[in-house]
């Protein structure tokens, strides 16, 4: 079961029109260390025009064994104070097939401050 739940990842993409998709990966794992089984769910909202791209998404925590709120099934406490998700922003753009400059950075719910900023040029080949 273990090694069944380590690798479980389900990934779905849903075309929207206009240039809008929602993609949400589900991912099932044990962290080794930690001891815990885990659940996630992160849902993505993304705008594509051209080479451009902005996208926003919340991954969630469902399930943790022993989650910090003192229950396993941890979806529950999601509007709880320390327990909201933390949101993530970016943007891409695609130079051409194997480079992209991008922006990302995040919004913590919990503490209403903005993450650090990350911009910088990846290379694919």
């Amino acid at each position: 079961m273990v090694a069944a739940m380590a690798t479980a990842t389900t990934a779905s993409a849903m075309d929207l029109g206009n240039g809008l998709s929602l993609n949400t990966e589900v991912k099932a794992f044990r962290l080794v260390d930690a001891e815990t089984n885990n659940v996630t769910v992160e849902p993505e909202l993304r705008y594509t025009t051209g080479a451009l791209s902005v996208f926003g998404e919340v991954p969630l925590t469902v399930y943790e064994t022993d989650h910090a709120s003192g229950d396993d099934f941890a979806i529950q406490n999601i509007t709880e104070d320390g327990y909201k998700p933390v949101l993530e922003f970016g943007a891409e753009y695609n130079i051409n097939e194997m480079t992209q400059v991008y922006g990302e950075t995040t919004w913590d719910l919990n503490t209403e401050d903005r993450g650090e900023v990350e911009v910088g040029i990846s290379f694919n080949f």
